[in-house]
Order: structure tokens, then sequence, then C-alpha cells
């Protein structure tokens, strides 16, 4: 298992903070990996108008970047790809960020948990799971591994699947503390496979429920927080 920390985070931000730019270009190299799903380039980064670094100075750090244990290579002269630790860095980014907007409706998800799930289906990158503490849950969003970029993921989708029938996330977060109005992140080795799961706790008619999106890494992390904070912003009204 592999979770933030707030002794992690603080090491991260103080590693960080020397350089915003390395941060931002982190950011930019996560973006298009997620996006593409293979190793990112400096060739391909220079082209991007967002990247605007003499090649010189993209290779110099992008070799800081990978000092630093941010990214890695898979196999000589490639891309570089984010390490779990990169992708740490980057979603204590995206959670200090103001969500983006995202086109989604909570009161007409108001008549249970059950609903809400089902709405937020529609919406998220990935397994949509809610439950209440104690209770029984329900999970949406199983279509979305049936998509076509999850067709080569046969491995990945049958480990997601049992992890989420054999109730082993929610043995996971129940053992968790969390504290209302918080995202929270997290990544899980089941099987060999790496799962990324962000979840949030929500006062659900007087009861303790969690709301969580299960996917393998290369996920929109970003609409998702976006999605579990526009709940949190609504539900508090």
């Amino acid at each position: 298992l592999y979770s933030s920390a707030a002794s992690d985070v603080y090491k991260r931000q103080i590693m960080m903070s020397e350089n915003t730019k390395l941060l931002a270009l982190l950011d930019t190299v996560i973006d298009c990996y997620l996006d593409k799903g293979e190793p990112v380039g400096s060739k391909f980064l220079n082209s991007l108008e967002a990247v605007d670094y003499a090649p010189s100075t993209l290779r110099k750090y992008l070799n800081a970047l990978e000092k630093q244990g941010m990214v890695y290579q898979p196999y000589n002269s490639s891309g570089r790809m984010p390490t779990l630790q990169g992708l740490s860095a980057y979603l204590d980014t995206a959670l200090a960020e103001q969500p983006e907007e995202v086109d989604f409706q909570l009161d007409t998800a108001r008549k249970g948990l059950k609903s809400l799930v089902e709405a937020l289906g529609e919406v998220s990158d990935g397994v949509v799971v809610g439950f209440i503490r104690n209770d029984e849950y329900y999970y949406l969003g199983i279509n979305n591994l049936l998509r076509d970029d999850m067709i080569d993921e046969y491995s990945a989708t049958r480990t997601i699947i049992r992890f989420i029938e054999e109730k082993k996330i929610v043995a996971f977060i129940d053992k968790k503390i969390l504290k209302n109005k918080e995202v929270y992140y997290t990544f899980v080795n089941d099987q060999e496979t790496l799962i990324s799961c962000v979840y949030v706790k929500v006062d659900f008619d007087g009861y303790d429920a969690v709301l969580s999106i299960v996917w393998p890494l290369r996920v929109n992390y970003k609409k998702n927080i976006a999605i579990l904070k526009k709940v949190l912003e609504s539900l508090a009204h």
C-alpha cells in the first residue's frame, strides 16, 4: 500500500519549492502521460506552447526531476514516465487548486446514496464506489472498464472488479480516520496491479458515508478531484 502522509507531503513541498518551474514541468509531463499513455519525450514537450524552454534547459529540468525521483525512463533513450512519488506531488498540487468547473447537478441525486453514486458514475473517469460505514454499499461505473482504451487491459480490469466485488476497498478505507471536507488519495497494489483511488467522507442522512473513484494509475485525476470537491461543496449547503 502507498498512501499520502503529512511528513511525506512536507518533504516533497520543501524539495519542489526550490524551483516552481520544475513543479510546473512535472505537471505538464504527467498531464501528457495521462493523456497519451506512453513515455513523454523532450522533443514532444518542446513542441508544446505551454513549455517555453530551450531544449538544453528542458533536458536539464527533466534530469533534475529524474534525480528527485519524480519521473523515470522505462528504457534507455525513452521519454519519461511519472513515479508514484511524482504522481503524489501532482495530486497534492491538484488538491490545493481550485477545482475546475464540472457539469454536475447534485440536487437531482439527493434521493439516496445509490442515486448519488449513479449520478457520479455518469461524469467520473473511473469506477465509483459508495458505501455507508458498517452497512451495504453500492457501486457503478463498471461500464467504464469496457471503453476502447481498456480493451488491452484485461488483467487490470479483472483486478479492479475483484477489488470492488470482494469489498477490499471498503475494508481498506473503513480503517482510516477521515475528516469532513477533505479529498484523499491512495495507491493500492493488489494482485500486482497498481490501483488509484480518490475518496471523501460525506454525511449522508446522519450516517458516515464514503464516495470513492477507483481506476488504474492512468486516469483523469484532476477531473475526479473536481467532482468530489463539488460534491463536498454541494452537500455543505
